[in-house]
């Protein structure tokens, strides 16, 4: 019994984990697809509703993330004279 109330814990963490990089992984994509093109930006904003509004176009599977919040969001860190991702923070709430 202990043993099951020890796993559930771990099982839902990995759950988020996983729903946080499929997100990060459209994120990505959206990124390259519609805001790479943009100069002189510090950040990028990407929010769980701009990847809903473009699944249809970018062929996102956002199924499993139907249960979070459309304002969930990722923000990349974009070094300006390569226009690539420095780092990342993400606020996906489920």
């Amino acid at each position: 019994m202990k043993k099951i109330i020890l796993l559930i814990p771990l099982i839902l963490l990995t759950g988020c984990t996983n729903k946080e990089k499929i997100f990060e992984e459209y994120a990505k994509t959206y990124y390259e697809n519609h805001m790479k093109i943009v100069n002189n930006i510090d950040e990028a904003t990407i929010t769980l509703e701009d990847l809903q509004n473009a699944s249809d176009e970018d062929g996102y599977d956002l199924k499993k993330l139907n249960k979070c919040d459309k304002q969930s969001k990722i923000i990349f860190r974009i070094e300006k004279d390569t226009k690539n991702i420095k780092n990342k923070e993400i606020e996906l709430k489920c």
